[in-house]
């Protein structure tokens, strides 16, 4: 683990986590989503911003307004924060998600922009973000519970925290001023070092998925069974664990037949009683006449001919091709006296 984190110039000291503060989420803060007539994206950009307006000026005339955002390049991901009185730009670990970064730009608001005794407003154009806070549960995202904890801490010194979703590039002028905030990062700008459990699980999962692949574009595998889906896509389309194992033992020839067990030891006869010839998956899918019947009708549902294209490869690349191929391949493995 040390190691992991190394490469990722982190450190386990820098992994959000849960508060220390343990509170009920309820009338903490009130979290406008869909409240007001500004919040709807089908309306023109100039009627957002004038509605926006008279929003603010109606409901809002009292409070301490704050905007924040976040921006992800190739190059920073960074976050922002702005009031009448001062902002700040940071740069942020760059594996952290545009969600973490939104998340993480109201925390740095609430500790610096904040001022004591007067009602908060704060802005963001990120919609999952409040979405998350106002559906707060133990499974939720560590950096919303953080938010949450910064939140509760806050409300002790504020009479009323409002969190309102704000409809991005709108012409929104405190939208405007973050979203340009958060885009003139430079390396001068100070980083702060937190990052999400959650991002750094996703960072390596795609680089384990990317480690796979290369290894099957290497391996003796690709030749034989050729480009086809992988695991990650078809398993969404598997109705169990039990159809999971099957079809990536299906793909890997390593579906149990007399074949296989022959060659660990397991049988005496390798060979088909009817047929004479290796009694593997290739065999019994595609040639055995024990299932020349149920074979036909496999064939026919898949819309694939034999004749054209006798190998294995092309079999599975089109057996697996889409959810409905897999099904009937799924279904009709019983006949063959597979499944």
């Amino acid at each position: 683990m040390d190691n992991l984190f190394a490469d990722l110039d982190t450190s386990t000291d820098h992994i959000i986590s849960f508060p220390d503060t343990l509170f009920s989420r309820n009338n903490v803060c009130e979290i406008h989503l869909s409240d007001f007539s500004f919040q709807n994206k089908d309306h023109p950009v100039f009627l957002i911003k004038d509605l926006f307006e008279e929003a603010v000026s109606n409901e809002f005339y009292d409070y301490h307004i704050i905007a924040t955002d976040a921006s992800k390049s190739r190059s920073f991901t960074s976050i922002a924060g702005i009031s009448n009185l001062q902002s700040f730009v940071y740069r942020i670990h760059p594996i952290n998600s545009i969600f973490t970064a939104e998340a993480l730009a109201i925390c740095q608001a609430l500790d610096e922009l904040s001022v004591t005794d007067k009602n908060l407003l704060l802005l963001t154009d990120s919609y999952s973000v409040l979405q998350a806070l106002k559906c707060l549960t133990i499974k939720s995202p560590k950096v919303i519970h953080r938010l949450a904890g910064k939140i509760f801490v806050r409300k002790n010194f504020n009479q009323k925290i409002c969190l309102v979703w704000t409809p991005g590039h709108s012409l929104i002028h405190w939208n405007e001023k973050a979203d340009l905030l958060a885009k003139t990062v430079t390396e001068s700008h100070p980083f702060i070092e937190w990052i999400a459990s959650e991002d750094i699980i996703s960072h390596f999962q795609t680089i384990s998925l990317q480690k796979t692949n290369h290894s099957f574009q290497n391996s003796k595998y690709q030749e034989s069974i050729g480009d086809i889906p992988t695991m990650l896509t078809l398993t969404p389309w598997l109705k169990n664990r039990r159809e999971d194992i099957i079809i990536a033992r299906l793909l890997t020839r390593m579906i149990i037949t007399p074949a296989l067990l022959h060659r660990f030891g397991l049988h005496n006869n390798p060979r088909c009683q009817i047929c004479n010839r290796d009694n593997n998956i290739e065999h019994i899918i595609l040639f055995c006449s024990k299932y020349s019947n149920h074979r036909s009708i496999l064939c026919a549902k898949l819309n694939f001919d034999l004749q054209l294209c006798p190998s294995l490869k092309a079999f599975f690349q089109n057996a697996v091709s889409d959810k409905r191929h897999l099904r009937i391949l799924l279904q009709s493995l019983k006949s063959f006296d597979i499944y």
